[in-house]
């Protein structure tokens, strides 16, 4: 997934959700909570600014961070579910079935991901 620099630096200056890391111009940064921006060995991204010129509508790569999937946790009629932390009644069957899917749809992206890497 790509976004353009300067909607990266709006929602920066809004304080809004940011990529951790990003790729741009072939170099990898992560994003500082500390510095409020992102740096690779030290060095802050605007360094890459100033030598390609007019970036703003430059796009960077957004590095998404591997995350395991969650396994389903069970205690009798009950399902653990760790997003919402709190465990689903079999009884509640809206609820046991949201979660079920949810979590089959978090398989399948994730089948579908490593389908589309191995092309």
């Amino acid at each position: 997934m790509k976004i353009k620099i300067i909607d990266l630096l709006i929602k920066i200056a809004n304080n809004e959700k940011v990529p951790k890391k990003i790729r741009y111009f072939g170099e990898i940064y992560e994003y500082s909570e500390e510095m409020k921006f992102y740096y690779q060995n030290g060095f802050s991204m605007y360094r890459d600014f100033f030598t390609e010129g007019n970036c703003l509508n430059d796009e960077a790569e957004i590095i998404e961070e591997e995350k395991e999937i969650e396994k389903i946790r069970m205690n009798g009629n009950c399902f653990f579910s760790e997003s919402i932390e709190a465990w689903i009644n079999k009884e509640k069957s809206s609820a046991y079935c949201e979660f079920l899917s949810n979590k089959i749809n978090e398989l399948v992206d994730e089948v579908n991901k490593l389908k589309k890497e191995k092309k």
